[in-house]
């Protein structure tokens, strides 16, 4: 009864009651113009510093049984830290709290909100309380970083910064996997392909006035660096980006057609690359990679199952964050560790940015997916045209590459910084309302001036008396 009550009132409340909230709490703000030094070092150490430190854990239930790592100290402290830096900002000019409330910004905060209540059913509630904070602190962050006047010229330059960080972080990787002949996924890193696409595709696209030719040579580097055969996969997101970007309809049709294409065929692929041998042996060669690991797309086929018959009666999900991290326990994993041949199973993520919007909220959590990506799609249509075929690019790279990854809807990391670089690159291009006319408008006239009045007495050079 209750699971027949939530597949009827989800779908109403997106349908009638959410475009309400959304009209209720939108806010008109201009663009910040912070200084970047400090959140963006805030933001990179938070997002690269796993990379460098962290300690592991040989048990999926450790962080509760055994209390937190001291990774996951420094993890807490940076995320107090950047909540200190916002409530600084916050009380120098506050404009800075009500810009996660700016369209597009505001369906994600409005998503983080909806996690947050979702420690009430939550499967582990504080755990899933602390990514809610986290989540939302960071996002917060990211939008003070891009949300400025001349994003349009420096976007570029953010996202270069950014890539060169990671690059820093895992040198050592780097220049132990060239030593060993290892160039692609030389430092593979299932979250970078996607900043390095959007760099990529930003400088084909909206090329920056300067540093074009290096920028495109990093976003390749980055890419190749950090790849793997799913995010070089994604790239066909290209093709059905550049007819959905077209102002003609049937062309349109076309690019959305292709699209949906592309995410059916692409799953199919990851679950059954097998079936296709010459595929399999060419995408081996090319990539450096076993077959057999890209059979198995790492062994996500044969987890997935798993973790939908895990959470198929959780129609409101198990807790943002807890159900993707906490997966066992809900569902014993001995199964499918006698499966794949090993002593125990340590799943931390679904490797689905979808599934993990399922996990943690259920249909809510798809229905803001889908809210989430169809509004930054929608606003950024109204662009000239090689804005659209950047965010078009970007967003369905985001899909494809979220096949495989936690994507966006699992915590904070760098795709969603990107996210937030992507909304305020659409942002401030357009009116608050983001309505723009059918049309172009033609430029008003100049002012005719008018001769001087002729002095009180004398007449006028034209007229005659």
């Amino acid at each position: 009864m209750l699971n027949l009550f939530l597949v009827l009132a989800i779908p109403a409340w997106f349908t009638m009651l959410y475009p309400v909230v959304r009209r209720r709490l939108a806010a008109a703000v201009r663009p910040l113009d912070a200084r970047l030094v400090l959140p963006m070092v805030l933001v990179c150490t938070f997002a690269f510093m796993p990379l460098v430190f962290t300690v592991p854990r040989e048990d999926g239930n450790a962080v509760l049984e055994e209390g937190l790592s001291a990774s996951n100290i420094i993890t807490l402290v940076l995320t107090g830290l950047t909540g200190l830096y916002l409530f600084g900002k916050i009380a120098l000019d506050r404009r800075v709290a009500l810009l996660p409330f700016a369209m597009p910004y505001l369906p994600f905060t409005v998503m983080i909100g909806v996690n947050t209540l979702s420690a009430a059913w939550s499967i582990v509630p504080p755990y899933t309380l602390y990514r809610s904070a986290e989540l939302f602190i960071f996002y917060h962050a990211s939008i003070v970083i891009f949300d400025r006047t001349d994003i349009e010229r420096r976007f570029a330059d953010l996202l270069a910064i950014i890539t060169v960080a990671w690059l820093v972080a895992v040198l050592p990787i780097i220049l132990d996997s060239l030593a060993h002949g290892i160039v692609f996924s030389a430092a593979k890193n299932n979250m970078m392909p996607f900043v390095c696409a959007m760099l990529g595709f930003l400088v084909i696209f909206r090329p920056p006035e300067r540093r074009r030719r290096t920028y495109l040579a990093l976003a390749l580097a980055g890419f190749v660096i950090a790849g793997s055969a799913a995010s070089t996969g994604a790239l066909v997101a290209v093709g059905p980006a550049l007819l959905m970007s077209s102002r003609h309809a049937v062309l349109r049709r076309l690019g959305i057609a292709g699209a949906l294409l592309a995410i059916v065929g692409f799953v199919l692929l990851m679950l059954d690359l097998a079936a296709f041998p010459a595929l399999l042996d060419l995408l081996a060669t090319i990539l450096q990679k076993p077959a057999i690991e890209l059979a198995n797309g790492t062994g996500r086929s044969t987890f997935w199952p798993t973790f939908i018959a895990a959470t198929q009666d959780r129609l409101a999900g198990s807790g943002f964050s807890a159900g993707d991290r906490f997966i066992q326990l809900l569902i014993p994993t001995t199964a499918l560790a006698e499966t794949l041949g090993r002593e125990d199973v340590f799943i931390t993520s679904s490797h689905n940015m979808f599934l993990s919007a399922w996990a943690g909220t259920g249909l809510i959590g798809l229905g803001f997916a889908l809210v989430v990506l169809l509004t930054t799609l929608s606003w950024g249509m109204k662009l000239d045209l090689g804005g659209r075929r950047f965010v078009a690019a970007s967003v369905l790279m985001l899909v494809l590459n979220g096949m495989t990854t936690p994507g966006i809807f699992q915590d904070w990391n760098v795709n969603v910084l990107a996210l937030a670089g992507l909304l305020a690159f659409i942002r401030v291009q357009l009116p608050p309302d983001g309505r723009v006319p059918a049309y172009p408008r033609a430029p008003a006239p100049a002012p005719v001036a008018r001769p001087p009045a002729p002095e009180a007495g004398l007449p006028s050079t034209w007229r005659i008396s």
